[in-house]
């Protein structure tokens, strides 16, 4: 199999460091050859600093792909589903490319971003830098463990990557899309911790699902459920991690799959009401305010068109 960008299905980090960029040149070339080394930089920067854990990936966006590798487009690329049913939507804010690197250690996320923003130079223009954490035992900064049914050990990578019989030309590549959520934390924490639950549909020390039979409402967990419309699991790895600072806060939501098809599924649930008008009771509380679509190229074909 291909070898794939290892950030893509690590394991949690400490922190995190997210860098949103456009591409200011229209030498393409000069611009595959430089993100053609990017992993290689990383590994570097990971052997010198062994112990920080570091791992990360370099993405392309799905509207620029066309202009940086005009002779080939991964299968099921497009661009982020539209999101918007009453007062829930989801903004398209098309980036040519993400950085992404995650670490244990701070330090190493800040000279590791300086490392690979020198290396690309004025070909590329900062858009932003979301700076990420984990936050107590990897919950939510809303106060409950994020992702709880997230895939586990060699199943992150075998639910994130594409696999040969899938599209041989990106094996080792994954789709990924990206929601920056805003959360409305005075809001939140104005509910009582039982009324949260019932949001959340889990206990929100444990983690444990509430029973339906005492449920009064449709919760966030079923309808952010990884379950497809004929019962069948949907494949999808979530490397979310909080973002913010005093003044606002939120959650960088980063999903992860062979097939985008199911995420615009898991999306559309918890966007979209159903026929009895329920959605995601979570996004009276959060907001998503930018919202992209990515492909994640394998190493090997960014050194094969580099």
């Amino acid at each position: 199999m291909a070898r794939a960008q290892g950030g893509i299905y690590a394991e949690p980090n400490l922190h995190g460091l997210t860098l949103l960029l456009n591409v200011m040149t229209d030498d393409v070339g000069s611009v595959r050859r430089k993100i053609a080394r990017i992993p290689a930089i990383i590994a570097n920067l990971d052997d010198r600093f062994s112990e920080s854990m570091l791992n990360g990936y370099v993405a392309v966006g799905s509207d620029y792909w066309d202009i940086l590798y005009p002779d080939r487009r991964p299968l099921q690329l497009a661009g982020f589903p539209e999101l918007r049913d009453g007062d829930r939507q989801a903004p398209r804010q098309p980036v040519d490319l993400l950085l992404s690197i995650r670490s244990d250690r701070f330090d190493v996320n800040f000279q590791s971003a300086r490392t690979l923003l020198e290396w690309l130079g004025h070909d590329v223009e900062l858009l932003e830098q979301l700076q990420t954490f984990r936050f107590m035992d990897g919950r939510d900064l809303m106060g409950f463990i994020d992702a709880p049914d997230n895939p586990r050990g060699l199943r992150r990578r075998q639910t994130a990557l594409i696999k040969s019989d899938d599209d041989p030309y990106f094996q080792g590549g994954s789709y990924l899309f990206v929601q920056k959520f805003r959360h409305d934390l005075r809001r939140w924490e104005q509910l009582n911790t039982e009324i949260q639950e019932h949001v959340f549909g889990r206990q929100k020390i444990s983690g444990e699902r509430i029973s339906e039979a005492v449920l009064s409402m449709v919760t966030h967990t079923q309808k952010a459920r990884l379950v497809g419309s004929e019962g069948e699991p949907l494949a999808i790895l979530r490397q979310n991690m909080p973002w913010g600072n005093l003044r606002e806060q939120g959650l960088l939501g980063m999903y992860f799959a062979a097939d985008p098809t199911q995420m615009i599924y898991w999306l559309k649930q918890r966007y979209i009401a159903d026929q009895q008008g329920d959605y995601d009771p979570l996004l009276d509380y959060t907001e998503a305010v930018s919202n992209a679509a990515y492909f994640v190229p394998s190493i090997d074909f960014l050194e094969a068109n580099g």
